[in-house]
């Protein structure tokens, strides 16, 4: 789009006013069609044991969580590090996905796609790893101790409540 050239005779500059008035509506339409595009992107991961599957929004949010029920032999911990990995690998997808909406768009504008898709791939960088080298290795932990049971009166240096 060019901007609109001004000057002349008064018919040829409405005209031109005209079509760059135009041309600003269709990008503008153009960006909000990006825009209903890239808040509706949703990414499916699943780990790469299969154990967990899930899907994130544009925004990175947690959509779905599907655990299998072979987690059951994993400790929590483990199984908290597969979620979070296999979370932050569909996250580090939307980057791609938003480059593909703008793409199939069209955005021509130098940057605008470019700032558009980094500030995706700054918010969500691709993940070091699957997943910590001590996650498979975590155990289940012993229950915590318990405190001897005794009389809890005897530890009352108040009134009965009954008083």
């Amino acid at each position: 789009m060019t901007d609109p050239g001004f000057g002349g005779d008064e018919v040829r500059t409405e005209q031109e006013i005209a079509r760059w008035a135009e041309g600003v509506a269709a990008k503008a339409e153009k960006y909000r069609e990006v825009s209903r595009q890239v808040a509706d992107v949703t990414v499916d991961e699943a780990s790469r044991d299969g154990l967990v599957r899930l899907s994130v929004n544009a925004a990175g949010a947690l959509q779905h969580l599907d655990i299998s029920e072979r987690s059951r032999e994993l400790s929590g911990a483990a199984l908290a590090a597969s979620i979070m990995t296999t979370m932050r690998r569909a996250q580090s997808r939307i980057a791609g996905r938003v480059a593909e909406i703008v793409a199939a768009a069209g955005v021509e504008e130098p940057g605008t796609a470019d700032a558009l898709v980094s500030s995706y791939r700054q918010r969500f960088p691709e993940p070091a790893s699957d997943a910590p080298p001590w996650a498979d290795q975590v155990r289940p932990s012993p229950p915590p101790a318990r405190r001897p049971a005794h009389d809890d009166e005897e530890d009352w240096d108040g009134p009965s409540v009954t008083e």
